[in-house]
């Protein structure tokens, strides 16, 4: 176990354990297996629109043909109210988990993690910013069944 002042040996990575990005070029182009995500329907329900965004702005696609609905949200919109959430428990909790982790107890590790954010009466949500309506001025009429496609 490593204490406070002890020195840590740190190696270079070697070029074959560097991550470097994939080009859509590096697959074989298999046409007979498209890369597709398909739904039948527009969402009913949050879990099933799909997120979209950068971490910073996000929105949630909930699809439609002749009206697309897209809620938006931006990372300094919360509910509740303006105020200090710093926990002063906190890192006392930490470093207890990071002992627990470091013996190799993940179990016990992962129930010491809930005192990190142990007030719930303190926890602030995301808000929903605004919801956008794009309406389509193309309707196809001879349409039986509805499909949004996402291709890749």
């Amino acid at each position: 176990m490593m204490e406070d002042g002890d020195w840590i040996l740190v190696h270079r990575p070697m070029e074959k354990d560097l991550w470097s990005p994939t080009l859509m070029t590096d697959f074989n182009n298999d046409s007979s297996k498209p890369l597709k995500v398909t739904f039948s329907g527009p969402a009913k329900h949050w879990t099933d629109a799909i997120p979209i965004g950068n971490g910073r702005l996000g929105a949630m696609v909930w699809g439609g043909v002749a009206v697309e609905t897209l809620q938006l949200n931006e990372d300094t919109l919360w509910t509740g109210t303006p105020g200090d959430y710093t926990d002063p428990n906190a890192p006392e909790a930490l470093s207890e988990v990071r002992k627990l982790v470091d013996g190799g107890k993940y179990a016990e590790a992962t129930k010491a993690a809930v005192k990190l954010s142990d007030n719930p009466s303190d926890v602030c949500f995301f808000a929903s910013c605004s919801t956008i309506k794009v309406l389509s001025s193309v309707v196809l009429i001879h349409i039986s069944t509805f499909f949004k496609i996402f291709a890749c």
